[in-house]
C-alpha cells in the first residue's frame, strides 16, 4: 500500500520540468509605459501577463518618463525617444526642411533633409538658390551688369539703374541713333530703348541719322542742320538701306 506522501512525491516527480522551475521575466516599470528597464526573475511563472508595475518587454532607456520607450515615435525634443540611442534622427516629428547651401548664402538648392538642428551642408532654411557655387548669386542679390542671373528670377541683367548699367536712347527707326535725352540706363538693349548714340534728328525715317549720306530731297539727311547742301562736296551716296 502506497502512502498518501508516497503519491505526492511520485507526482511531483513526474511534473514537466518546465512548471517546476518555471520562472517568470520581467521587467519594473514605474512609468507605465508597458516597457521596463530593470529586469526581475520571479519563481513562479506568469505566462498570461507581468504583475502591476512590471512589463514583459523591457528596453525603456528612462522609466521616469512614460513618452520615453522603444516603441515611442521621435520628436524633435533633445531626447532619445525611442531608445535607439540617437537624439533627434532626419525625419522626427516636428522637423523642419533644411536646404543644401554649398557657397553659404543663406540660401539652399531644392535638395534638403528634414532635421531638427542644420547638418552638414543642409543648414539653411530657405531655398531658391539657383548658383550653389557662387555667394553672390542667390534671391535677395542685387541684379548687376555681368551676364548672370544675379538674384535667381529667371531673368540676365533686368531692370533699369542696375550697377553697371549705360545709356539706351529711344530709337524707333532702328537707325543706330536716338532722338534727344529719351534714354534709361540698362545693362542690354530693351524694347526701343536700344540706340547707344543720340542726335538723330527724324526717328521715324531710317535712313536720316547722324553721318548719314545727303540726299539733293529737300531733307537733312545727316542731321546736321543744313538741308541740300552743295553736293559737289559729298561722296558719292552709299546703297540704299532695307530695314524690316
Amino acid at each position: 500500500m502506497i502512502r498518501k506522501s508516497t503519491v505526492s512525491i511520485l507526482f511531483f516527480v513526474f511534473l514537466p520540468v518546465s512548471l517546476i522551475f518555471a520562472d517568470c521575466v520581467v521587467y519594473l516599470d514605474r512609468d507605465g509605459d508597458g516597457f521596463g528597464g530593470e529586469k526581475v526573475v520571479f519563481d513562479y511563472d506568469c505566462p498570461d501577463g507581468a504583475p502591476t508595475g512590471y512589463a514583459k518587454k523591457g528596453g525603456d532607456c528612462n522609466d521616469s518618463n512614460r513618452y520615453v520607450n522603444p516603441k515611442a515615435e521621435e520628436v524633435c525634443n533633445g531626447v532619445d525617444d525611442n531608445c535607439d540611442k540617437i537624439v533627434d534622427p532626419p525625419n522626427a516629428k516636428d522637423c523642419n526642411r533644411y536646404y543644401k547651401d554649398l557657397d553659404y548664402d543663406g540660401f539652399g538648392t531644392d535638395e534638403y533633409k528634414c532635421l531638427c538642428v542644420s547638418e552638414g551642408d543642409f543648414r539653411v532654411l530657405e531655398r531658391g538658390d539657383c548658383n550653389d557655387s557662387n555667394p553672390k548669386v542667390h534671391p535677395e542679390a542685387r541684379e548687376i551688369c555681368n551676364d548672370l542671373d544675379d538674384n535667381c528670377n529667371g531673368e540676365v541683367d533686368e531692370g533699369e539703374n542696375v550697377t553697371g548699367c549705360r545709356p539706351f536712347y529711344r530709337d524707333s527707326d532702328n537707325d543706330g541713333f536716338g532722338v534727344g535725352d529719351d534714354t534709361k540706363c540698362l545693362c542690354k538693349p530693351l524694347g526701343v530703348f536700344r540706340a547707344e548714340k543720340t542726335g538723330d534728328c527724324n526717328d521715324n525715317n531710317p535712313e536720316i541719322y547722324p553721318g548719314a549720306y545727303e540726299h539733293f530731297d529737300r531733307l537733312d539727311n545727316n542731321c546736321n542742320g543744313i538741308i541740300d547742301e552743295n553736293p559737289a562736296h559729298l561722296p558719292p551716296p552709299p546703297p540704299r538701306k532695307h530695314y524690316k
